[in-house]
Parts: C-alpha cells; sequence; structure tokens
C-alpha cells in the first residue's frame, strides 16, 4: 500500500522536528555535565601522590602475666590479625609475630616485655597522607579488657597518645619505626644461620627529657656500644636511629645485641654494670642509667617469627 505525498510530507517533518529537539536536549545536557565536570575540577583538589617509603616497625606488647595468654591470643587470632591484614595488605610487604621468650632473672631491670613483638615492612608511610586514619572501611576490633589484659591506658585507645610507661604500672604498646637497613652494624656482619642459636635482645631507648639525641648518641657510639661489643657473650650489634616520621612513640634509638642463650646475656650484663661508667646526664643512677618501661624497654625473642600472617593466614579479611 502506497502513503500519499502529503502525509509522506508529514512524516518528514515530524522526524525533522523531532530529530532537532532530541539534538537540542542531548546538547544542553552535554553542556550541563560540561560546566558541571569543569566545576568539579576546578573546586576538587588533586589527588595525592603517595611516594614510596619503605621503612620497618616494631611493636612489643606485654600482658599482665601468663595468665592473660588466653585472652590475649584470642583477641589477636580471632579479630586482629584480620582486621590489620584487611587494611594494610596493599602496602606491607612482611607482617610477622613473634612469641617473646621467658624474662630472665633481672630482665624487669631493663624493662622487659613479656608476650609478642609485631615486625612489619612498609612501602608507604601511612600515616602521612589525608584519609590514612579515618577512610578505612571498617575499624579495628578491641575493648577495655583487652587494654586491661595488656596493660595499658583504657581511656587512649589501642594505641596510646601519651607515653605513660612504668614499672609498676603501665606497660604501653611500645611502636617504633626505623630503617628497612641497619644504619651501625658493631659486631657480627659474617654471623651465618649455621653458626648456632640465636638469642636476640631488642631494645628501644629514649635519653631523658633535656637530653638531645646528639648528646645521648655521642654517648651510645663511644661509651655504651664499645663495651657491649667487647663482651665475648655477644655475638651480633645492631643499631639505627627511630625515624621522626612516622613518629608513633618517644623513643630515640632500636638495637639488637645477640647472645647464644639467657645465661650468656645474665653474664654480660654483669659484667657491664661494673664497665660502662654512668654519663653526665643519667638521672637514673642503675645500668643502663635509662629508667626501665619509662625510658628503655625491650624483649627477647629467637630469629625465626611464631607467625608469618600475609603467607600464612586464611582468615576473613575484607575489603578495605
Amino acid at each position: 500500500m502506497s502513503i500519499s505525498r502529503t502525509k509522506r510530507n508529514k512524516f518528514l517533518i515530524a522526524a525533522v522536528v523531532l530529530t532537532a529537539a532530541l539534538a537540542s536536549i542531548g546538547g544542553a545536557y552535554g553542556q550541563s555535565d560540561s560546566a558541571q565536570q569543569t566545576q568539579a575540577q576546578q573546586t576538587q583538589a588533586p589527588p595525592v601522590a603517595i611516594p614510596f617509603e619503605p621503612t620497618r616497625s616494631f611493636i612489643m606488647v606485654s600482658v599482665r602475666d601468663d595468665s592473660d595468654l588466653p585472652a590475649a591470643y584470642r583477641w589477636l587470632y580471632k579479630d586482629h590479625v584480620d582486621d590489620s591484614i584487611s587494611q594494610f595488605e596493599p602496602y606491607v610487604t612482611r607482617y610477622a609475630t613473634y612469641r617473646a621468650l621467658p624474662v630472665p632473672p633481672g630482665g624487669e631491670d631493663f624493662g622487659t616485655y613479656n608476650w609478642i613483638m609485631t615486625e612489619h615492612y612498609w612501602l608507604i608511610n601511612a600515616t602521612s597522607w589525608p584519609g590514612s586514619k579515618k577512610n578505612v572501611a571498617l575499624a579495628e576490633t578491641f575493648d577495655k579488657h583487652y587494654l586491661e589484659i595488656t596493660r595499658q591506658p583504657t581511656d587512649q585507645g589501642l594505641r596510646p597518645n601519651t607515653w605513660v610507661g612504668s614499672r609498676n604500672g603501665y606497660h604501653p604498646t611500645v611502636f617504633v619505626f626505623a630503617p628497612v637497613f641497619w644504619e651501625d652494624d658493631f659486631k657480627g656482619r659474617d654471623r651465618a644461620i649455621e653458626d648456632g642459636a640465636n638469642y636476640r635482645w631488642l631494645v628501644a631507648f629514649k635519653y631523658p627529657d633535656g637530653v638531645s639525641q646528639k648528646e645521648g648518641d655521642k654517648w651510645f657510639h663511644e661509651v655504651l656500644a664499645p663495651a657491649i661489643v667487647k663482651q665475648p657473650e655477644v655475638t651480633r650489634v645492631l643499631s639505627s636511629r627511630v625515624l621522626q616520621d612516622p613518629k608513633t612513640s618517644p623513643f630515640q634509638r632500636v638495637v639488637e645485641i645477640w647472645f647464644d642463650n639467657s645465661k650468656q646475656w645474665e653474664k654480660a650484663m654483669a659484667e657491664l654494670k661494673g664497665k660502662v661508667a654512668k654519663p653526665s646526664w643519667a638521672t637514673y643512677g642503675t645500668f643502663p642509667y635509662m629508667e626501665p618501661y619509662k625510658d628503655f624497654v625491650g624483649v627477647f625473642l629467637l630469629d625465626t617469627p611464631e607467625t608469618d600472617h600475609l603467607r600464612e593466614r586464611r582468615g576473613y579479611v575484607t575489603g578495605r
């Protein structure tokens, strides 16, 4: 059936009008979107480039006594490990936990922690860019009971804002960042796994208030470190300054001193007490001349972790 010329013309006119209308509408929307996009680009801050800043961190945690270990480990493996991996897996290459070895006789005189040390290797400074603290999808799980059994203040969250460590009071979580590679290698550079067991003493300390790091480090390098190196019981000595950024604790230096076993540590400390002169700036009268749990903390470890979480964990790991 043929369509009359009049009807065909009407169809053509209607098509032209409809096409023009659609083009007009589309153009209007296109102009609006473009204008909005331009305005957004003008008002929105440019994205932040996160620099590659590899670092290493050490975390020491204590418990009140061994009866608290079941609850502490329950929190660690039920909640904390998965929470941590969920948040930082994209920019952490190592997340390992070392079980602290028993505190040897006299260990409390050196601020010894008794539960775990956690080691991270970071690819970025996760505290220095916008959103690192508040823009994570899920918060960490902890409660007041965990803070109580780990001898921490219960009003400052999982990581205390101010340091309140003392021998008979709080033993807050120690969190220090250091360079990936040790800055000072004082003794045992050629030591290998085949050379025997390693009883690691990991120490973090700060000089008393009013003593500059330059002044304190002069004593460390010229007096303390040489005296430690001379002890025949000592097999390895390494040290680094604690980084100022990220700054998560008051400590200024981290040191590792290795022995064959705890008896060798006890022997070396007894000898050092009579050999290392008290610095003029010291406010604490007993070697190592820094107050335990306040200015001087440490932990005894093996050379291999109890758990390497990123390799071994298959828990409830969420998206960020």
